[in-house]
């Protein structure tokens, strides 16, 4: 039988994960190295984004899988003990079924996703060349690959465009709608980057990949017409960017805080979302403290639970201040040039983004980080819909109403006027002009 030790999302945040990251080349020696031990005859090892696991099996069919468990452990926590408490070990039947779902992606951050069993595939063909299988694991391994094959065939589970990239570009078009005008940078050239690009053809984005080899970058941009540059324009590109997304393998960050606050500058207020899809991370979290910047990371499958608040939330502020400005440009303000109503609109918006900023951080937080001592995401987003009217039934007009009831004068049996010049004024509110 097999043992699974490992950690996973599941288990422990990104923070965590980073620390136990194992870059390509040190998993062929950590194989031989985990092989050489007393209790472990066979291992092959799972490192993803979101995932390391090592899948072992003892030096017998009857060996102590106890052993075989903690060596594991060991080998894991020696390169970074403070994982040892997100470890989770699965033995036996539970050790099959767990790499039976992972290799189906039924444990996947994104359930459905393609990429894991890939992944596993490599994970199996380079324990086959360093030696490390044995006839256990050669019979398990091969067992799960069918049986997520079949999975994928026989269910519905792989229909559509289903990856970490694409619900990362579904997360910038619910934030924007429509691409259109928008400028996506992609930072990195690999199979994240190529996916996520493939996910905005046809979007109307203008799409630029910036890569350390600017061959490759130039590559993956021109699947989707955009534009290959190399990594010297990182930061021109940066200011340019409404929406960026990385994907590399560096071990730092890549996308650090002075970069984005120095593109900040040259935005002028626009908003910039920046989605980091890495582990390690590219992108410093302190750009979070940056007004009109927004971070979200491989966690933010949770966090994304948070979002349709934020949208709703957003555009009935937006609509309430549009609604207030075209009024004033219409009256009062209507000597303005086309400037200063320009200039007006881009004040509004970078309003909005102050306003809102600490509110999205707060949801995203309560989304991440469940705690009993603090209000739940569903407990806010409740107060918000409540307070703020976020029900799809709710309308401006409707607000417009009660405020025009509310400052009404008080009525005047003597004057049956009053009541015609309210319904005129909210009939012209809820008509447009």
């Amino acid at each position: 039988m097999i043992v699974v030790v490992g950690l996973s999302h599941h288990t422990a945040p990104i923070g965590i994960r980073e620390a136990i990251a194992l870059p390509a080349e040190v998993v062929a020696p950590l194989l031989r190295e985990l092989c050489a031990t007393p209790s472990v005859g066979e291992a092959l090892i799972v490192s993803t984004c979101n995932r390391v696991e090592l899948v072992a099996a003892g030096r017998s069919v009857d060996a102590d899988l106890s052993r075989v468990v903690d060596g594991c452990a060991s080998a894991l926590c020696e390169r970074a003990p403070q994982i040892r408490d997100h470890l989770y070990r699965h033995v036996g039947g539970s050790a099959v079924r767990h790499l039976f779902r992972v290799a189906a992606s039924l444990d996947s951050l994104v359930v459905g996703e393609p990429q894991i069993l890939g992944q596993l595939k490599q994970a199996y063909d380079l324990a086959r060349a360093e030696r490390t299988l044995g006839p256990i694991l050669n019979r398990t391994i091969p067992r799960a690959l069918r049986v997520a094959k079949r999975v994928r065939t026989e269910t519905s589970i792989g229909l559509g465009q289903v990856s970490v990239p694409s619900v990362a570009v579904d997360l910038a078009r619910q934030i924007f709608g429509d691409f259109s005008h928008h400028v996506v940078a992609l930072v990195g050239s690999g199979e994240m980057a190529e996916t996520a690009a493939k996910q905005l053809r046809g979007g109307g984005a203008k799409v630029v990949v910036v890569g350390r080899n600017l061959e490759r970058a130039q590559d993956v941009a021109k699947a989707v017409d955009g534009e290959g540059r190399p990594w010297t324009e990182l930061g021109a590109t940066l200011a340019e960017a409404d929406v960026v997304i990385s994907s590399t393998s560096a071990q730092g960050y890549v996308v650090d805080y002075e970069a984005v606050a120095a593109a900040r500058k040259k935005r002028r207020g626009q908003s910039q979302f920046l989605i980091d899809l890495a582990v390690p991370r590219d992108i410093d979290p302190r750009i979070e403290k940056l007004d009109g910047v927004y971070l979200y990371n491989v966690r933010w499958a949770d966090a994304e639970q948070a979002t349709p608040t934020i949208v709703a939330l957003r555009g009935r502020l937006r609509a309430a201040l549009d609604m207030e400005l075209s009024r004033s440009v219409r009256g009062r303000l209507k000597h303005l040039s086309e400037e200063e109503r320009n200039a007006l609109v881009k004040m509004v918006e970078a309003s909005i983004n102050r306003v809102l900023h600490g509110p999205t951080l707060r949801l995203r937080q309560a989304a991440a980080v469940r705690s009993p001592d603090a209000l739940s995401l569903e407990q806010l987003v409740a107060a918000l819909g409540e307070l703020f009217d976020l029900s799809q039934s709710a309308s401006l007009a409707d607000d417009a109403d009660m405020q025009l009831e509310d400052e009404a004068p008080p009525s005047d049996p003597a004057s049956v006027s009053d009541g015609a010049v309210d319904s005129v004024k909210r009939r012209s509110l809820s008509e447009g002009p």
